[in-house]
């Protein structure tokens, strides 16, 4: 028999299974908050870490990623705070300054409310999100792909950037990628890099229910599961 927790999310009292993620037991319940590299049924890890909220333990609050805390019964969260706005934002920025060229950055930049880019743009082919990493199933438990160096030199890679028989070229990794999902418009030339405000209009409605999950476009291109659900209803209606 599933087990229940409460938990109080921005001031509302939600049930959730225990063992459930905080990030998992907002979306559930209609409350946003942004993500990034979250996979559904994959262990989290945080990668992104857009998805900070403030845990609040007896008056002091600690900031951490939703998506690897555990739900726990009387858990009280903060997911719109002044600070998590700030600091969400400013995350969401550097994504973006780093890498353009994804529709899937672009638009959860927007969803954070980043509206100018105060750092220097790069054209960036990975974001070290390990959504490739998490999902391949590799051959025999033993993965083809896998994080290397630390740092600025962090990176994913094949053993000696070699492919081997170990890859069984399922395609996950190429589908979950937020580089393989491009603007809109287009790429953007080198030394053209830009934030896009296509969907500029969008944000005042968004910006009018902070916290609220509006089934946003915002998701479309990281595969959001509430933007999923909300193009299901509208398909229905």
């Amino acid at each position: 028999m599933t087990q229940y927790v409460n938990i109080n999310v921005d001031g509302m009292s939600i049930q959730a299974p225990k063992g459930t993620s905080v990030l998992d037991a907002a979306l559930d319940s209609g409350i946003c908050i942004p993500h990034l590299c979250r996979v559904p049924y994959v262990a989290d890890i945080g990668a992104c870490r857009l998805c900070i909220v403030e845990n609040v333990l007896n008056g002091h609050s600690k900031i951490t990623t939703s998506c690897t805390l555990r739900v726990k019964e009387g858990m009280v969260i903060r997911s719109n705070t002044e600070k998590i706005i700030k600091l969400r934002r400013n995350i969401a920025e550097l994504l973006v300054a780093e890498a353009p060229n994804s529709r899937a950055v672009q638009d959860v930049a927007k969803r954070c409310g980043v509206r100018d880019v105060r750092y220097s743009f790069h054209n960036s082919n990975c974001i070290l999100c390990g959504k490739c990493v998490r999902v391949c199933p590799g051959t025999l438990g033993v993965k083809p792909l896998t994080f290397v160096g630390r740092g600025k030199d962090r990176r994913v890679e094949a053993p000696f950037n070699l492919k081997t028989e170990l890859c069984n070229d399922c395609g996950r990794c190429i589908d979950l990628c937020p580089m393989t999902v491009v603007p809109c418009l287009g790429a953007m030339k080198t030394g053209e890099e830009h934030l896009c405000v296509n969907c500029e209009a969008k944000m005042d409605f968004i910006e009018e229910t902070p916290g609220l999950c509006v089934w946003c476009y915002f998701g479309e291109g990281f595969q959001c599961q509430r933007h999923d659900l909300g193009t299901r209803g509208r398909a229905r209606a």
